[in-house]
């Protein structure tokens, strides 16, 4: 069963002679799990394909490419992919000869709110001339 969204916990010890019993219930965010970059290369003038694990149980995935290593919030942009079954998504309209740094991760949606996964691991990309 998949349990991304908000999750009721209950604690409950029991009583003993020297103590009452107690409850108590914590309500945690549970967001989906991550993906894998397994690649990232210039596949022609101004592309980058990009490509990652699939992860079945995620509504789709978000990729985020800078030419900030730190993706920095004024050189980063961001795409959606709507397919949990896509593994793969090509970036074009990008600056031939500059470096890039892509990155992504799963999102999940949940009655309305959408759940999102850390980021994974940053792949390395020189744009071919």
């Amino acid at each position: 069963k998949n349990f991304v969204g908000k999750t009721v916990i209950t604690i409950k010890a029991a009583a003993s002679k020297n103590y009452k019993a107690a409850s108590k219930k914590v309500t945690v965010k549970v967001n989906p799990a991550g993906v894998k970059i397994t690649s990232a290369k210039s596949a022609a003038s101004g592309k980058v394909t990009v490509k990652w694990k699939k992860n079945a149980k995620a509504t789709g995935y978000e990729i985020q490419y800078s030419t900030n290593k730190k993706f920095a919030k004024a050189a980063a942009k961001s795409r959606k992919v709507k397919k949990a079954s896509k593994t793969k998504e090509i970036i074009s309209r990008l600056k031939k000869g500059k470096t890039y740094y892509v990155r992504a991760r799963t999102y999940k949606k949940v009655a309305g709110k959408t759940y999102y996964s850390g980021w994974s691991n940053k792949k390395k990309v020189k744009i071919k001339k």
